[in-house]
């Protein structure tokens, strides 16, 4: 498999308009590629919905723009399964790789076959089930505003509401088959933060305008869950027939799990951010409602298995191996301006990241077969007025260590933070590497 060029627009034509995708992405809408805007009302990617994702055109646009259509793609940092859906779309065999347990249940569920009936019937099951006891102390080891009363007279879930929805999860247990639990957990999850008292976005969670006067009740919570499995049983019906490659979902640390796949004809991916977002915290609601974290223990040891990107978790710092000169110069910045950070330990955090992808990006190289491409969509941030072009120092710790860039292709301007303007200033791009 070679890399001479992208296409654009391309999914229209080629290899992906002769397989079942074209139905499935129609009427998408002209979004960019790099946003969910749009897809995330497509059939499978509605079923949890994210703001932090890229387009199925974009994953097809990359296959088409490689020359010849690849037979198996990685995905080491899966999120919200773009890539693996839409190979499973194009009969294309994936590997992902995902860290935290609730979106790789998300994947594994978005690509799973089911047999409808039996599907129904769990879910039937599920939603009949009466309001149980459960032990909410269950929870005591988790953040003190998740449960009523909270902390200081602000909580996330009312007891009510919270009991239901471990009573559900133990129902999902209980009553359903175990190729069904995923998906069912990640309905549930999907309707967490509309029966909560608060917001959720790429920085956190906040409370509702209002919070105090909302009524839920636990029939609220039934109700939005039956809805999700209506979508979710219209999806599998509708598209239960499509072209489907084969999708492995490996749990783990993107930094080592990588070393233990198979070999593919390319990588398509997007890391975490550098911009000091916790994205375990972002998922804090599903992680510890759906029983995926039970301890700070649990809580610690998921934080330490993801990309330095943020600086919640104090950790030993690393540097790339190889050099850039864009890098050094971003540092160097940085200790201009160290007075100003919000955090001391936003340098150590930045040649983490870097020293991460950059292990990241070399695992892929032994794992993508001669020619191949390792595509990368990946966005910059600023600190200080100190601009950290991302792309840029990617592709020169690519460069230092054998891998040249095929293409760098803008796909959006993403905004400041309020604190530095809120201007559109930090580039997002496409870098496609040869292997």
């Amino acid at each position: 498999m070679t890399v001479d060029s992208m296409k654009s627009p391309a999914v229209a034509d080629g290899f992906a308009r002769r397989h079942p995708y074209g139905s499935w992405v129609e009427g998408h809408g002209d979004a960019a590629l790099s946003s969910n805007v749009g897809s995330a009302d497509l059939a499978f990617q509605r079923w949890f919905r994210f703001k932090e994702a890229y387009s199925p055109r974009l994953v097809a646009e990359i296959l088409d723009g490689a020359g010849l259509p690849a037979r198996r793609v990685i995905d080491p940092t899966g999120g919200s399964g773009t890539t693996a859906l839409t190979c499973s779309f194009l009969g294309i065999d994936c590997d992902t790789v995902e860290v935290n347990p609730f979106l790789a249940d998300v994947i594994e569920a978005k690509t799973r076959s089911y047999v409808t009936s039996e599907l129904s019937e769990d879910m039937a099951l599920v939603l009949g089930s009466p309001s149980t006891a459960v032990d909410i102390s269950r929870l005591a080891a988790a953040p003190r505003t998740l449960i009523e009363p909270g902390v200081d007279g602000r909580w996330v879930f009312g007891s009510e509401v919270a009991a239901r929805i471990m009573s559900l999860h133990d129902a999902i247990e209980r009553h359903s088959r175990p190729q069904h639990r995923p998906l069912l957990k990640v309905l549930l999850g999907s309707i967490l933060r509309d029966v909560s008292n608060v917001t959720v976005n790429g920085k956190g969670r906040k409370y509702r305008s209002g919070w105090e006067r909302r009524t839920i009740r636990a029939a609220d919570v039934n109700d939005k869950l039956r809805e999700a499995c209506k979508v979710a049983i219209h999806d599998i019906v509708r598209f239960g027939a499509r072209t489907r490659g084969t999708v492995r979902v490996h749990r783990g640390d993107a930094r080592t799990t990588i070393q233990t796949l198979p070999r593919a004809d390319c990588a398509i991916f997007s890391p975490p951010y550098p911009n000091s977002f916790d994205y375990t915290d972002i998922y804090n609601l599903e992680l510890w409602m759906l029983g995926y974290l039970s301890s700070p223990a649990d809580n610690k040891a998921l934080r330490l298995a993801t990309m330095h990107s943020h600086v919640q978790l104090n950790r030993p710092a690393r540097v790339p191996t190889f050099p850039s000169i864009s890098l050094a110069r971003t540092m160097e910045g940085m200790e201009g301006v160290r007075d100003r950070l919000w955090h001391r330990d936003i340098p150590a955090m930045l040649s983490s990241y870097f020293a991460d992808l950059e292990t990241m990006v070399l695992s892929l190289q032994e794992r993508i077969d001669p020619g191949g491409a390792i595509a990368v969509v990946i966005g910059g941030s600023s600190y200080a007025g100190v601009e950290v072009d991302a792309p840029g120092i990617l592709a020169e710790l690519a460069a230092s260590a054998g891998l040249p860039t095929v293409t760098r292709r803008k796909l959006r301007d993403m905004r400041l933070s309020a604190q530095q303007g809120g201007r559109h200033g930090l580039a997002e791009e496409l870098v496609v590497l040869r292997a």
